[in-house]
Protein backbone atom coordinates (compact mmCIF):
# COMPACT_ATOMS: atom_id res chain seq x y z
CA UNK A 1 0.00 0.00 0.00
CA UNK A 2 2.94 2.30 1.19
CA UNK A 3 4.54 1.80 -3.03
CA UNK A 4 1.42 2.78 -4.44
CA UNK A 5 1.09 6.21 -2.81
CA UNK A 6 4.88 6.75 -2.84
CA UNK A 7 4.43 6.12 -6.80
CA UNK A 8 1.65 8.78 -7.06
CA UNK A 9 3.24 11.22 -4.86
CA UNK A 10 6.61 10.93 -7.35
CA UNK A 11 4.63 11.10 -10.45
CA UNK A 12 3.08 14.72 -8.78
CA UNK A 13 6.29 15.77 -7.84
CA UNK A 14 7.70 15.05 -10.91
CA UNK A 15 4.29 16.91 -13.57
CA UNK A 16 4.58 19.65 -10.48
CA UNK A 17 8.19 20.60 -11.34
CA UNK A 18 8.20 19.90 -15.20
CA UNK A 19 5.07 22.70 -14.97
CA UNK A 20 7.65 24.72 -13.05
CA UNK A 21 10.35 24.36 -15.55
CA UNK A 22 8.27 25.43 -18.23
CA UNK A 23 6.65 28.23 -16.48
CA UNK A 24 9.95 29.27 -15.83
CA UNK A 25 10.14 29.79 -19.54
CA UNK A 26 7.71 32.04 -20.55
CA UNK A 27 8.81 36.08 -20.62
CA UNK A 28 6.25 39.08 -19.05
CA UNK A 29 5.47 39.73 -22.78
CA UNK A 30 2.02 39.24 -24.53
CA UNK A 31 1.86 40.49 -28.40
CA UNK A 32 -2.08 40.36 -29.79
CA UNK A 33 -2.61 37.54 -26.91
CA UNK A 34 0.09 35.51 -27.58
CA UNK A 35 2.74 35.46 -24.40
CA UNK A 36 6.14 35.29 -25.59
CA UNK A 37 8.14 31.90 -23.79
CA UNK A 38 12.01 33.66 -23.04
CA UNK A 39 13.14 33.07 -26.19
CA UNK A 40 10.73 34.09 -28.33
CA UNK A 41 11.35 37.45 -26.49
CA UNK A 42 15.29 37.26 -26.81
CA UNK A 43 14.46 36.97 -31.05
CA UNK A 44 12.27 39.88 -30.33
CA UNK A 45 14.57 42.07 -28.78
CA UNK A 46 17.48 40.74 -31.29
CA UNK A 47 15.67 41.65 -34.64
CA UNK A 48 14.52 45.09 -32.90
CA UNK A 49 17.64 46.38 -31.78
CA UNK A 50 16.87 46.98 -28.01
CA UNK A 51 14.74 45.66 -25.34
CA UNK A 52 10.97 45.32 -24.92
CA UNK A 53 9.01 46.42 -21.48
CA UNK A 54 7.53 43.82 -19.61
CA UNK A 55 3.26 44.22 -20.71
CA UNK A 56 0.34 43.28 -23.29
CA UNK A 57 0.96 44.45 -26.23
CA UNK A 58 -1.27 45.19 -29.51
CA UNK A 59 0.79 45.69 -32.89
CA UNK A 60 0.20 45.66 -36.34
CA UNK A 61 1.79 44.61 -39.63
CA UNK A 62 3.27 48.46 -39.82
CA UNK A 63 5.31 48.17 -37.19
CA UNK A 64 3.18 49.94 -34.75
CA UNK A 65 2.52 49.06 -31.13
CA UNK A 66 0.40 49.94 -28.07
CA UNK A 67 1.63 49.02 -24.85
CA UNK A 68 -1.76 47.90 -23.02
CA UNK A 69 -0.17 48.06 -19.41
CA UNK A 70 1.61 51.20 -19.27
CA UNK A 71 0.16 53.64 -22.09
CA UNK A 72 3.05 53.84 -23.99
CA UNK A 73 2.71 53.12 -27.94
CA UNK A 74 5.39 54.13 -31.02
CA UNK A 75 6.03 52.41 -34.25
CA UNK A 76 9.37 50.79 -34.74
CA UNK A 77 11.88 52.81 -37.00
CA UNK A 78 10.37 56.32 -36.43
CA UNK A 79 12.23 56.74 -32.85
CA UNK A 80 9.44 58.25 -31.01
CA UNK A 81 7.41 57.07 -28.17
CA UNK A 82 4.16 58.57 -27.30
CA UNK A 83 3.50 58.35 -23.71
CA UNK A 84 0.20 58.57 -21.79
CA UNK A 85 -0.94 58.93 -18.25
CA UNK A 86 -3.97 59.41 -15.87
CA UNK A 87 -2.87 63.28 -15.48
CA UNK A 88 -1.39 63.94 -19.21
CA UNK A 89 0.85 63.07 -21.84
CA UNK A 90 4.55 63.31 -23.60
CA UNK A 91 7.03 62.11 -25.91
CA UNK A 92 10.74 60.17 -25.97
CA UNK A 93 12.58 59.56 -28.84
CA UNK A 94 16.00 56.59 -29.64
CA UNK A 95 18.63 60.19 -28.26
CA UNK A 96 17.03 60.19 -24.77
CA UNK A 97 14.89 63.49 -25.14
CA UNK A 98 11.29 63.48 -23.47
CA UNK A 99 8.97 65.76 -22.66
CA UNK A 100 5.47 65.71 -20.66
CA UNK A 101 2.48 67.65 -20.32
CA UNK A 102 0.08 67.50 -17.45
CA UNK A 103 -3.43 68.76 -17.70
CA UNK A 104 -3.33 68.92 -13.42
CA UNK A 105 -0.77 70.63 -12.67
CA UNK A 106 -1.12 72.83 -16.23
CA UNK A 107 2.32 72.71 -16.21
CA UNK A 108 4.79 71.11 -19.08
CA UNK A 109 8.06 69.62 -18.37
CA UNK A 110 11.11 67.99 -20.29
CA UNK A 111 14.52 66.92 -20.89
CA UNK A 112 17.90 65.99 -23.11
CA UNK A 113 19.70 63.46 -23.43
CA UNK A 114 22.36 65.35 -21.85
CA UNK A 115 20.52 66.20 -18.02
CA UNK A 116 19.10 69.38 -18.84
CA UNK A 117 15.52 69.35 -17.72
CA UNK A 118 13.21 72.50 -18.11
CA UNK A 119 9.50 73.66 -17.89
CA UNK A 120 7.20 75.51 -19.66
CA UNK A 121 7.28 77.81 -17.17
CA UNK A 122 10.53 78.88 -17.63
CA UNK A 123 12.44 77.25 -15.41
CA UNK A 124 15.42 74.93 -16.94
CA UNK A 125 18.63 73.43 -15.11
CA UNK A 126 21.08 74.61 -17.50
Amino acid sequence: MYQKYRKILLVVIALTSHQIAIADSWSDVAINGQRLTSDQLQLLEQQIGGKVAPGIYLADANGCWLNLSNATSGCLGQGNVSTFSRYGSGERNAKGDWNHYSRAAELGVGGTSDGCIYTTSGWSNC
